[in-house]
């Protein structure tokens, strides 16, 4: 900016009654208004990020715990006497939580999860008609069911793993150290 221009501005700025120091100060709250709006912008990311990692520990713990019943009633076939059998109310029902979850918070994660699901209840229903007839010819059904089960487990649990990254990732902690 030359001379000539500077000195219009100034002019111009006196004509219309505001003085350097009243831009000066306008200008400078307008900087500071964006400093604000960025860090409460980069404190939401934060927060979200936080959340987001809460949610996936909870998937995470809920998938396992979902594993854990069907193989609970897959396991029940080699031990002698055991009378609990699986409740499907309970299936459906943990099942439904983990849908909403991924629903909601992870989209990638759902074909996966169909699959699982799907294997989950092929095993469930082989394993009910072992348990009423019992044969042979279903047990076979039953072990395959079982291996493809193990497998789409071990798949969405790869996947899962490399999502991990993403969502869990540890979070950056003030220390004394990086306060200074």
């Amino acid at each position: 900016m030359d001379s000539i221009e500077l000195v219009n501005s100034i002019t111009w700025l006196e004509r219309i009654g505001l003085s350097e120091g009243l831009v000066a100060a306008c200008i400078i709250g307008t900087f500071g208004l964006c400093g604000i709006l960025i860090t409460q912008n980069s404190e939401r990311k934060k927060e979200y990020k936080a959340f987001l990692r809460i949610k996936f520990e909870e998937l995470v713990f809920r998938l396992v715990d979902f594993a854990a019943i069907i193989k609970e009633v897959e396991a029940k076939r080699f031990l002698k006497n055991y009378e609990k059998t699986l409740d499907v109310d309970k299936f459906y029902r943990e099942g439904g939580k983990i849908e909403i979850l991924i629903a909601l918070y992870f989209p990638e994660l759902e074909e996966e999860y169909v699959l699982f699901l799907r294997a989950g209840a092929n095993l469930l229903i082989a394993q009910r008609e072992y348990e009423t007839n019992p044969s042979d010819s279903i047990l076979n059904i039953l072990e395959k069911n079982e291996e493809a089960f193990d497998q789409v487990y071990d798949d969405f649990y790869k996947h899962i793993k490399s999502c991990s990254s993403t969502y869990a990732k540890p979070l950056k902690r003030r220390t004394m150290l990086s306060i200074k």
